[in-house]
């Protein structure tokens, strides 16, 4: 089975898993993906966790605790929240267009993350959780139609003009906050040389803006593991894998 089928299995059984408690509340799961309860585990997604601890000035070790699990998860898998859980990628990969706007400048993330990161000191609020089209498309789902559908109304028209993954490469906060956790991370794609005939599928295919190989932190930041590239090779030169080297590299 293709890597991006299975891929679009598991984000429609995340998006069915976060609308599940509307329906059936005793579940092993309960919550959304901000922050949520599962077997009696508290997980609060990193950059939330981040937020409030700023906005309150002040430490709650619980609240720290509970960002941990997925924490490691990105520290060990990198930016796979975002190509295989969050509700709003799998909503822009449904915009047809293939467009996609070349982004030279590829720190625009996490420029994002360390604005958000001020303004929520500066203000005492959780900024991103207010302005996220992220959160909103979960409360919308969860919720019903409230005003934040503006948000995902302005991602989805960016989405339209400047390509669907428009507001992951140059804006959101939380990807940049999972990118940078995983810069190091334990699985990653791989590409052999030996097999590699540069013909330029991988990038191509890649609606992240980078490609396989490409090792500035920028890059790292921008890669979600998504596998996209993997399924465009048709030389089988592109892999998962627990190493980042190139063959023939020390």
């Amino acid at each position: 089975m293709k890597i991006k089928v299975i891929r679009k299995i598991l984000q429609i059984f995340f998006l069915v898993l976060l609308l599940l408690p509307i329906w059936y509340t005793d579940l092993i799961w309960y919550g959304t993906y901000i922050s949520a309860e599962l077997m009696g585990l508290q997980l609060t997604d990193p950059l939330t966790a981040l937020e409030i601890t700023l906005a309150g000035k002040s430490l709650w070790v619980p609240l720290l605790l509970s960002a941990l699990p997925l924490a490691l998860a990105a520290i060990l898998l990198g930016r796979v929240f975002c190509s295989f859980v969050c509700p709003l990628n799998f909503l822009l990969e449904l915009i047809p267009l293939k467009r996609k706007k070349n982004i030279r400048e590829k720190n625009l993330p996490l420029l994002a993350l360390v604005i958000t990161l001020l303004l929520s000191f500066i203000i005492s609020l959780p900024v991103f959780n207010i302005v996220s089209p992220v959160f909103a498309l979960q409360r919308l789902l969860l919720f019903g139609v409230g005003v934040e559908i503006v948000l995902l109304v302005l991602a989805v028209g960016a989405g339209l003009i400047w390509g669907s993954k428009i507001w992951c490469r140059t804006l959101c906060p939380l990807g940049a906050l999972y990118g940078l956790l995983g810069v190091k991370r334990l699985l990653r794609v791989k590409v052999e040389e030996s097999k590699c005939t540069q013909c330029g599928k991988c990038a191509a295919a890649c609606s992240m803006g980078t490609a396989p190989g490409r090792r500035s932190l920028a890059d790292r930041v921008l890669c979600t593991n998504c596998g996209d590239c993997i399924g465009a090779c048709e030389a089988g030169a592109v892999t998962f894998g627990m190493s980042e080297k190139k063959e023939g590299e020390p």
